[in-house]
């Protein structure tokens, strides 16, 4: 596996731990954690918004970021207008979506940020319009590399 941190994805790791698993339809899912140095850790959030976006890039900024987070990075329908998918559990969407919108990303209790999802952009996936409130979080680099669903979340919770 490459180290995204070697190429600047996220600064230096000092550990890093992955597993491969097989989803339903066969297809792997590799979650990986990746500790990074004290002096490369998310200390601020315009720190974390650099490296971590939750929103649709315009077609005329990068168009291939564009069609990449629209194709792969859209969560699709829960709550009213679809109550049948596996994370819906009394009619609530345990993914919480959708999300929020928020002018600049923010830390919440759990240690895990609520990301940048400014209103305004949209774009139709699967005949749907969807806001930056659909988004999966992700690092550019990583998704112009390897042009795939790559969840990137970011975790600022001191284990001792």
């Amino acid at each position: 596996m490459d180290d995204p941190t070697v190429h600047g994805a996220f600064g230096q790791s000092i550990a890093q731990v992955y597993t491969i698993e097989l989803q339903k339809r066969g297809l792997p899912h590799a979650p990986i954690l990746i500790v990074l140095r004290a002096a490369d850790k998310f200390s601020t959030s315009e720190h974390m918004d650099k490296f971590v976006r939750a929103e649709i890039l315009s077609s005329i900024e990068n168009l291939r970021l564009h069609e990449i987070v629209t194709k792969c990075l859209m969560y699709g329908s829960c709550g009213m207008d679809n109550p049948g998918p596996p994370f819906m559990e009394a009619g609530q969407c345990k993914k919480m979506l959708p999300k929020e919108f928020r002018t600049e990303t923010t830390m919440n209790v759990s240690g895990y940020p609520l990301y940048r999802r400014r209103p305004g952009d949209t774009a139709f996936v699967r005949r749907r319009e969807r806001s930056n409130r659909f988004v999966v979080p992700y690092n550019p680099y990583l998704l112009l590399k390897y042009n795939a669903h790559i969840n990137v979340e970011v975790c600022t919770l001191c284990v001792r």
